[in-house]
């Protein structure tokens, strides 16, 4: 089970981590844990056993969704799908007010 106590995190720079990865992964594996990988000091990656990740994701009340778009795109897709469906109703009354006004 995933802990936020600071005797299961243990933090290593990347190229430690990766001299250290099979053993790393090893005690991630039998003992639990958080890893936090760093990068010029800050924590750029975090690896947990995969017992503590199946614990994660079903503490998460809903599935992850990033809120990163790409630079210049339009929304995302559920909204668009949103106003695809408010667009399709407009033109579908515009065409029955037309067609009642002929």
């Amino acid at each position: 089970m995933v802990t936020n106590s600071k005797k299961n995190l243990k933090r290593f720079g990347k190229a430690q981590a990766r001299e250290q990865f099979a053993p790393i992964v090893e005690g991630l594996s039998n003992n639990g844990g958080i890893v936090e990988v760093t990068d010029y000091g800050k924590v750029a990656a975090v690896m947990m056993s995969y017992q503590d990740y199946l614990w994660l994701l079903a503490q998460a009340k809903e599935p992850f969704e990033p809120k990163r778009q790409l630079a210049g795109s339009a929304v995302l897709m559920r909204e668009l799908e949103a106003a695809s469906q408010q667009i399709t109703d407009s033109v579908v009354e515009s065409l029955k007010k037309s067609a009642h006004d002929l």
